[in-house]
C-alpha cells in the first residue's frame, strides 16, 4: 500500500457520517446494530483496505455484536476508522479494533440514553408545549429544530473527535460534560412543566367539536377509538402508519367541518 492509501480523509469520514443515519435500519436479532455499523464504516474500509479478500474480511469482523445510543455511535465510528487507520499500517492488530468497540458500546450506551432520551427530548418537548399553550402554531416545528440541532451537531462533532482521540472515552466525557448537561435539561423541564401544570386551569383548547356532544358521548367516543387502535397494534398493526392515518383523518374532519 502506498501512504495515501493508508490515510482516512474528510471524504470518507463524511460518507460515514451519512450512513450512520441508517445504523439502525437493519437489527440482526443475534447481533443488534451490528448489520448498521458495518455499513456505515463501509468508506474506510473500502479506503483502507483496495484487496477485495481483506476487504470483506475486515467487513465481516465489523458484523459482531454491536448495541450503542445510535447518537453515540458516532464517537465509537470515529474512533475505529481511526483504529482500522493504524491496523492498516500495521500500529495495531485486529483484536485492538474489537477491544476498543466492546469498551466504548456499554458506558456510551449508558450515557447517550440517559441524555438524549431522558433529558434532551423531554426538553425540548416541554419547551414547545408551553410555546403551544401560548398560542405559537410553530411549537412542534420548534421541537423538531431544536432536538435535531442539539443531536445533529453533536454526532457530526463526536464522529471527528472519535478520530483524533483514537476512542479516548474519558476525554470525550471531560470535553462535551453530558452528565452535567443533562441535569441541567432536567431541571430546566421540570421548572417549565411546573410553570405549565400552573397555567392549565387558565388554559382553554382551541381543539373542538363543530357540534357539542354530551360529555359522556364524548367520553365513550375516545374510549371506543382507544380500544380499536389498541386491537390495531395487537392484530400487528404498524404504530407509525397509526399515527399518520390518526393526522390524516383529523385533517380531513377539520376540512370538512366536523371539528374546529
Amino acid at each position: 500500500m502506498n501512504d495515501d492509501s493508508n490515510k482516512v480523509g474528510r471524504s470518507e469520514m463524511l460518507k460515514v457520517f451519512w450512513k450512520s443515519f441508517l445504523i439502525q435500519a437493519s437489527w440482526s436479532f443475534d447481533h443488534l446494530q451490528s448489520l448498521g455499523f458495518a455499513y456505515a464504516i463501509q468508506p474506510v474500509l473500502r479506503k483502507l483496505y483496495p484487496d477485495k479478500a481483506e476487504y470483506e474480511s475486515r467487513l465481516r469482523a465489523h458484523m459482531e455484536y454491536f448495541n450503542t445510543q445510535p447518537y453515540l455511535a458516532s464517537f465509537i465510528l470515529g474512533a475505529v476508522a481511526r483504529m482500522e487507520q493504524d491496523r492498516a499500517s500495521g500500529r495495531n492488530s485486529s483484536e485492538d479494533v474489537s477491544s476498543l468497540k466492546t469498551a466504548l458500546m456499554a458506558p456510551l450506551g449508558a450515557l447517550g440514553d440517559s441524555f438524549f432520551w431522558g433529558a434532551l427530548k423531554p426538553f425540548s418537548a416541554v419547551v414547545a408545549v408551553s410555546l403551544l399553550m401560548a398560542n405559537a402554531w410553530w411549537a412542534p416545528f420548534f421541537f423538531l429544530i431544536l432536538f435535531n440541532i442539539v443531536h445533529v451537531g453533536l454526532r457530526v462533532e463526536m464522529l471527528f473527535h472519535g478520530f483524533m482521540s483514537a476512542g479516548d472515552a474519558a476525554e470525550l466525557i471531560a470535553h462535551y460534560h453530558l452528565a452535567k448537561m443533562a441535569k441541567l435539561f432536567k431541571t430546566v423541564a421540570l421548572t417549565v412543566l411546573g410553570g405549565i401544570l400552573g397555567m392549565l386551569p387558565t388554559w382553554r383548547l382551541e381543539f373542538k367539536m363543530a357540534l357539542p356532544l354530551p360529555g359522556a358521548v364524548s367520553a365513550a367516543a375516545g374510549l371506543l377509538a382507544t380500544l380499536c387502535l389498541v386491537a390495531i397494534l395487537r392484530r400487528g398493526g404498524s404504530p407509525i402508519k397509526l399515527m399518520l392515518g390518526l393526522a390524516a383523518l383529523c385533517l380531513a374532519l377539520a376540512y370538512g367541518g366536523v371539528i374546529e
